[in-house]
């Protein structure tokens, strides 16, 4: 999918506010919506392509967690030497949406493959740099620490699908309409 200039730059700008306005909760609260960061970098590698895009909005979420660090103390956690793991993160996400760009129409199977397939890959990275790096886990084993967050998982999963599945199912209607839009034409 090739986009204009015009509505690159108007996507990337959608893409990084609702990644801003979301960062602050992993898996959303009553009053929070969870972070769309992980939806965010697999649509961008999708819509938008290009490296310059992914370090724009890598700028917006390393921006994001600065300001939150400032005015909310567990999100100083964020701020380790592990925080860099999300570069490999977030780099799976992007470059499992450029695989999905190269698609002219859904496919249910094929999309949520990838896309679940790329979400438990950036699961692991960003724990397993967070376990090498952060230096707050206290003596924990890999093992431990494994068990720990394996239960993380489903909410990691969840949200990201919470904002990719209604865009999939839009993108599934769009095609679909304008299919049948040119059998009758």
């Amino acid at each position: 999918m090739t986009l204009s200039t015009p509505r690159r730059l108007l996507l990337l700008l959608v893409l990084a506010l609702a990644m801003a306005a979301t960062r602050m909760s992993h898996f959303g609260t009553s009053e929070l919506l969870p972070d769309a960061s992980l939806a965010v970098f697999l649509l961008g590698g999708m819509l938008l392509g290009g490296w310059q895009c992914f370090a724009m909005l890598f700028a917006v979420a390393f921006g994001a967690d600065v300001l939150s660090a400032q005015t909310a103390e567990e999100a100083g956690w964020c701020l380790t030497p592990a925080y860099w793991g999300l570069l490999p993160t977030y780099a799976v996400l992007w470059l499992a949406g450029r695989k999905l760009g190269k698609y002219d129409s859904p496919s249910f199977v094929r999309d949520a493959g990838i896309s679940v397939g790329a979400i438990a890959l950036a699961f692991v990275i960003s724990n397993a740099a967070w376990f090498a790096f952060s230096n707050t886990l206290g003596g924990m084993n890999a093992g431990e620490f494994a068990l720990t967050v394996a239960k993380y998982f489903p909410p990691y999963l969840g949200s990201a699908m919470l904002y990719l599945a209604p865009l999939w199912l839009g993108w599934k209607l769009a095609r679909t309409v304008a299919t049948h839009k040119a059998e009758n034409h």
